[in-house]
């Protein structure tokens, strides 16, 4: 008898919160969505039923507007102040062509915010790096001493920069990392008279591995500011073993700036 109580209770409160978040948009009318704060995600659901946009002018307000006339539903996903909002969306040409955000349920975000971007939000965009199933050519690659360190591609989004990583260790030992260095350095080090480096700390590791196993080949995605190398710079991706007495391998990939320039939005 209780557990018939509680499932009724919750089939009522889904139903509830299922109502309240719900919007009605139309043909020839924009609604707009205004939230207190910067709106810092947006995705609709069917692309094809609705269009919907941050105005520039104003970050803290979406406006929405139907394709074309539509049955069922579609959604609209927003984040704001660290909440994420899910909303139904139906054709209707009602009245009310504005909705207050924080009047509609939503949850945390999570409690890690990369400049805009929350760290739930970077583990779906790595991910879709990683199930990406089309072929493309490495970018970089350097082999030493039976490990093979390869820069398969750079994407950029949302101003950060995604360097996917491929580590193949081709040895019967296990690799373990001690870390993975990124610095700006100069070109020509022997004949620089004033050289300075700048080491840029990563924003985000996807896996964080830190070790390899024997015959294994594995992918990482590190998330970065956005940034361009300046004229006779380049940056350097290190990748670091640990070993007694610093006497690990040191791989480096050297990535010029108009590779960084070519990043791939996705």
């Amino acid at each position: 008898m209780k557990q018939t109580i509680f499932i009724i209770t919750f089939f009522l409160f889904s139903l509830a919160v299922n109502a309240q978040n719900q919007i009605e948009i139309c043909q020839n009318k924009t609604t707009h969505l205004i939230a207190e704060e910067k709106i810092t995600y947006l995705q609709v659901g069917d692309p094809d039923k609705l269009i919907a946009e941050v105005v520039p002018e104003q970050p803290n307000m979406v406006r929405v507007k139907a394709v074309d006339d539509f049955d069922g539903e579609s959604s609209l996903t927003l984040v704001s102040a660290n909440r994420s909002y899910s909303l139904f969306v139906k054709y209707s040409d009602g009245n009310k062509i504005s909705y207050k955000l924080e009047e509609f349920h939503g949850e945390k975000a999570g409690d890690l915010n990369i400049g805009p971007v929350p760290e739930y939000l970077l583990k779906e965009y790595c991910s879709q790096i990683l199930n990406d199933g089309t072929q493309k050519p490495v970018r970089l690659r350097i082999k030493k001493d039976g490990i093979i360190f390869r820069l398969k591609n750079l994407y950029l989004k949302q101003d950060l920069l995604f360097f996917e990583l491929e580590i193949t260790n081709s040895t019967n030992i296990v690799l373990e990392l001690e870390a993975i260095h990124w610095w700006i350095d100069d070109k020509k080090r022997i004949k620089a008279t004033n050289v300075q480096e700048y080491q840029v700390e990563d924003l985000y590791r996807h896996y964080k591995w830190d070790r390899i196993p024997a015959k294994t080949t594995l992918r990482e995605v590190v998330v970065l500011p956005k940034f361009i190398v300046p004229d006779k710079r380049i940056l350097k991706i290190e990748l670091l073993e640990k070993a007694l007495g610093n006497t690990g391998r040191k791989l480096t990939l050297e990535v010029k700036n108009k590779a960084i320039l070519k990043a791939q939005s996705f």
